[in-house]
């Protein structure tokens, strides 16, 4: 049997975020939404190479075309690739959607830019049974389709690319190829930020990593937090923290191997994780808004970091 959404609770959840004065809102019906869809049945767990994942990395292309990206890639939203993965000792072929904003300050993101990233895939039907990927990553890939209807709607200073990556469960591959090709100079990525596993909690704490590396980011955030019921919980990203080390769990390695900075939001392992119990049933509602209005918020606040200003005009000597 299938919970639905409790409209009156989502609708006070809305309100509570309209009387803060926030100029950015998510829309957690929307959010909701689309998590509960990319992670039903139809997409059958979303695994890469795969009738699942093909039908996600189109319901993912159809929301950058509705919202009204841009192409950064010359073939449209998609950038092929092709891979051989040695735990699976499969070929396979995967696609990353990749579409960006203009900026009002400049426009082309070669000319500097931040980056918004969530891995669409997960780890299909083993077995017979199906990983639904709710909190991995459908939360992600929903808070980011919101936050890039926010600027869309409001305009960013600078330009936003938004990307969700194919094949994470697999090496991360997507974002591998990603960084290694020539669609965006290195120097041109003043942030990454990371959204992956975001909705579930029992201690209402979201994960924060990349702030051992890149510090001057922690205020920002600890203000988008500000407010809400939910805790940021930073750590993970010391490389003596051996055990649970973060900073190599998700797409976000790829672009630290490279020194592009990078901030990560993600919560701790559950009992859920890559579990087929992984539903949308079981993510906190709740704290799963809450966690996606305060990244946008986040966004909003390094949006206008003045620093970005100075290193486009470095970009451009």
């Amino acid at each position: 049997m299938q919970r639905s959404i409790p409209i009156f609770f989502i609708t006070c959840l809305f309100f509570s975020f309209s009387v803060t004065g926030q100029s950015r809102k998510i829309d957690p019906i929307a959010l909701l939404t689309n998590t509960r869809l990319l992670s039903s049945d139809f997409y059958q767990g979303r695994k890469t190479g795969t009738i699942g994942g093909e039908r996600a990395k189109e319901f993912v292309t159809d929301k950058f075309s509705e919202i009204g990206l841009l192409n950064l890639h010359p073939d449209g939203f998609k950038q092929d690739f092709s891979f051989y993965n040695r735990l699976y000792n499969l070929k396979a072929n995967g696609s990353n959607i990749i579409g960006y904003l203009e900026g009002e300050l400049w426009q082309d993101p070669k000319e500097g830019c931040i980056i918004v990233g969530a891995h669409y895939d997960h780890l299909g039907i083993f077995g017979g049974n199906t990983y639904y990927g709710a909190d991995d990553n459908a939360s992600g890939v929903a808070a980011l389709i919101e936050i890039a209807k926010s600027f869309k709607e409001t305009p960013p200073q600078i330009p936003i690319v938004f990307i969700s990556f194919d094949a994470e469960e697999m090496a991360c591959e997507g974002s591998k190829y990603f960084v290694e090709s020539s669609l965006l100079p290195h120097e041109s990525i003043f942030l990454f930020i990371n959204l992956d596993m975001i909705s579930i909690s029992d201690k209402s704490e979201l994960g924060v990593s990349g702030t051992h590396y890149h510090h001057e980011y922690k205020k920002m955030i600890n203000e988008a937090a500000s407010g809400k019921h939910l805790k940021m919980k930073y750590g993970h990203d010391n490389a003596r923290d051996t055990e649970n080390y973060w900073v190599e769990s998700s797409d976000h390695r790829e672009f630290h191997k490279y020194q592009i900075p990078f901030i990560y939001f993600g919560v701790e392992e559950h009992e859920h994780y890559h579990r087929t119990t992984d539903t949308f049933e079981n993510i906190d509602i709740g704290f799963f808004v809450e966690s996606a209005q305060s990244i946008l918020e986040f966004v909003d606040l390094i949006d206008n970091k003045k620093s970005f200003q100075r290193y486009h005009q470095k970009l451009l000597k």
